[in-house]
C-alpha cells in the first residue's frame, strides 16, 4: 500500500484549521484524488461518547467541517457524518452524542447530513483472518467513499487510538461488546480490526487525523488533553498510525496494532513512511504521557483455583472504581462483554454500585472508556509494576 503521509502544523482550533487541512490534503494530490463528483461521502468520525470537543476524546468538529467543505468543493453529492458509539445504535442515542460533540451544528451550517440510517448489515469476508462474517453499520456499506476522520490519543487497551482503531466504530452499538468478548486478547482483536479494514479497502480512501489537541494518560476518554499541533493524512492507516505514534513519542514497533498491520502487508517491516510537509521531529512531543498496550494473558487460569485471585491482582493491570464515588449509572455493567461487573448495594443498602470480578475480567477497558463520570481507573498489581519497570521508556522512540 501507499506509504506516503502528509503532516501539517496547526497551532490551535482558533487557528486556520481549514487552511491546515487543505494543505494536508493538497500534499497528497488534492481532494479530487479521493472524492468524485456526485459521490456519497461518509465522514466516519470518532464519536466515542457524549462529551464536549474540549475534552479531546472525540474528533473536533472544526476538523470534520474542514474536510466536509473540501468534499463539497470536489462536487460530492451527499456528505454524511456517521459513527457508532458503545451504546445502542439508535437515532436518539447517537443524535445526543452528535449534538454534544458539535457535529449537528456544523452539519446545519454547511448542508452536511447526520446519519439517519441505523440498519445493520452482515458483511461477508471469505478471506478474513479471524472473522469471515460480521455486522457493520449499513450507512458505511452504502457509501461511495469513506473518509476516516480520527482523533489522536492514548488507549488503555491498544496503547494508541487513531486510524486503525477508529474503524472499530463500523461495528454497530452493542455488537462491540460481543466482539470484545469474542476477541479477548489484543493480538486477536487487532486481527479483527484489520478484517474490518480489509472489508472496506475499496472505498476507505483517506484517513485524516485531528492531532491538534491529543489525549495523553488513561485514554481514550479519561485522559488529559495535550497539545500536539498536527493534522495528519494518508491513504494507508498503518502509515498514518506510525506518524501519529512518533508524534506521541512512541516507538511504533511497540504498538501491537501497527505490527499486525505489518504482518498483514500494509507496511514493510522497517516501518518506512514517506512524510510530506512538516518534519515529525519538529512536532513530536517528547514528554507525552503514553500508556503500555494491554497484552494481558490469563495465564493464572492454569494454576490451582485458590491461587488465581492472588496471581491476577499481583501480575496484571485492572479496571477499578471507587465504590464510594460510583454513581450507580450501570453503564459499565451494561457494556461489560463477559459480565464481570455486578451492581451490588452498599452496606447501608443505598443505590447499587459497580463491583468487578477480576477472574472474569478480560481487561478490554470498555468500562473505563464508557464511564460518563471518568471514575473507572486503571490500577496495577505490585508484581506487574516490577515486571514493567522502564516499559514507558521502551515504548518511546
Amino acid at each position: 500500500m501507499d506509504n506516503v503521509v502528509s503532516l501539517t502544523r496547526c497551532g490551535s482550533y482558533n487557528d486556520d484549521v481549514m487552511g491546515a487541512v487543505r494543505q494536508c490534503i493538497d500534499n497528497l494530490g488534492g481532494i479530487s484524488k479521493f472524492v468524485q463528483p456526485n459521490a456519497t461521502v461518509v465522514l466516519k468520525v470518532n464519536a466515542v461518547m457524549k462529551c464536549a470537543p474540549e475534552k479531546c476524546a472525540t474528533t473536533n468538529p472544526l476538523v470534520v467541517e474542514a474536510i466536509g467543505k473540501l468534499c463539497k468543493e470536489a462536487g460530492a453529492g451527499r456528505i454524511i457524518i456517521a459513527d457508532s458509539a458503545g451504546g445502542p445504535f439508535t437515532e436518539g442515542y447517537m443524535n445526543g452524542i452528535f449534538k454534544a460533540c458539535g457535529y449537528i451544528d456544523i452539519a446545519e451550517r454547511n448542508g452536511f447530513l447526520i446519519n439517519s440510517n441505523f440498519n445493520t448489515f452482515e458483511a461477508s469476508l471469505p478471506e478474513g483472518k479471524v472473522s469471515k462474517n460480521f455486522l457493520i453499520c449499513d450507512c458505511l456499506r452504502e457509501a461511495d467513499v469513506i473518509i476516516n476522520v480520527t482523533k489522536l490519543k492514548t488507549h488503555s487497551f491498544t496503547g494508541m487510538s487513531n486510524a486503525i482503531k477508529n474503524m472499530f466504530g463500523a461495528i454497530p452499538g452493542l455488537t462491540k461488546v460481543e466482539m470484545h468478548g469474542k476477541y479477548r486478547t489484543l493480538d486477536v482483536f487487532g486481527e479483527f480490526l484489520f478484517d474490518i479494514l480489509d472489508y472496506f479497502k475499496d472505498k476507505l480512501v483517506l484517513h485524516l487525523t485531528d492531532g491538534i489537541m491529543g489525549m495523553e494518560g488513561p485514554g481514550p476518554t479519561n485522559g488529559t488533553p495535550r497539545f500536539i499541533g498536527a493534522i495528519i493524512a494518508g491513504s494507508n492507516p498503518v502509515a498514518v498510525d506510525v506518524v501519529g505514534a512518533k508524534l506521541m513519542n512512541y516507538d511504533p514497533s511497540t504498538l501491537p496494532n501497527i505490527m499486525t498491520g505489518v504482518n498483514r502487508g500494509y507496511l514493510d517491516s522497517n516501518l518506512n513512511v514517506t512524510v510530506l510537509g512538516e518534519k515529525i521531529e519538529d512536532l513530536k512531543v517528547c514528554d507525552y504521557q503514553t500508556v503500555v498496550p494491554n497484552n494481558y494473558r490469563p495465564f493464572a487460569h492454569t494454576m490451582p483455583q485458590w491461587m488465581q485471585p492472588i496471581v491476577h491482582r499481583l501480575t496484571t493491570q485492572r479496571p477499578h472504581v471507587n465504590r464510594r464515588k460510583c454513581r450507580g449509572c450501570k453503564k459499565c455493567f451494561e457494556h461489560c462483554p463477559v459480565k464481570a461487573i455486578s451492581m451490588i448495594p452498599t452496606k447501608k443498602g443505598k443505590l447499587p454500585k459497580a463491583k468487578f470480578d477480576y477472574n472474569k475480567c478480560i481487561r478490554c477497558y470498555c468500562c473505563q472508556e464508557l464511564c460518563p463520570f471518568g471514575l473507572v481507573k486503571v490500577k496495577s498489581g505490585i508484581v506487574y509494576k516490577i515486571m514493567h519497570i522502564g516499559s514507558n521508556k521502551r515504548l518511546k522512540k
